[in-house]
């Protein structure tokens, strides 16, 4: 298995961060190893292992993504933006179902680095564990379930 060089934060406010311009995506679930998005203007087909790891991604067209899109299970809608001040760092805006979660995300090189990372000051707490922490298990939550988690980290 492929290990996560990554740490999941939650934040509660991200106005006063400097942030790049968003990128937003929209993201449909068809099952747990398959979703389609919508990336700016690209529409993207992407298949995933049994570790929610991204193993396949394809340019898709217009007419198979409205046809994927009408059997998906959950959609999940959100800005994705980049940290000015650290360019490992992003940070993930929902809206609607997820309303009011912002996922920080912080990818490293290698074991040594995660292992020492100090996490900024304006960072809540760690959600690397928590179903708040990957798209996937969120999409699985009923919204109950996601402000019962959201509750726990906040």
């Amino acid at each position: 298995m492929q290990e996560r060089l990554t740490k999941r934060f939650i934040v509660e406010n991200i106005d006063n961060l400097e942030l790049s311009k968003p990128i937003r995506y929209e993201r449909y679930y068809i099952n747990d190893f398959l979703r389609i998005q919508k990336k700016k203007e690209k529409l993207e087909k992407e298949v995933l292992d049994e570790n929610n790891v991204l193993i396949n991604k394809e340019e898709i067209s217009e007419k198979e993504f409205n046809k994927l899109k009408g059997i998906a299970y959950k959609t999940i809608i959100r800005d994705s933006y980049l940290y000015r001040k650290d360019p490992r760092i992003s940070i993930k805006k929902y809206y609607e179902d997820y309303e009011g979660l912002n996922r920080v995300e912080v990818k490293f090189t290698n074991k040594e680095e995660l292992e020492n990372y100090q996490k900024e000051t304006w960072m809540g707490n760690e959600i690397t564990a928590s179903p708040l922490a990957f798209d996937k298990y969120l999409s699985k939550l009923t919204k109950e379930e996601f402000l019962e988690e959201l509750k726990k980290v906040s």
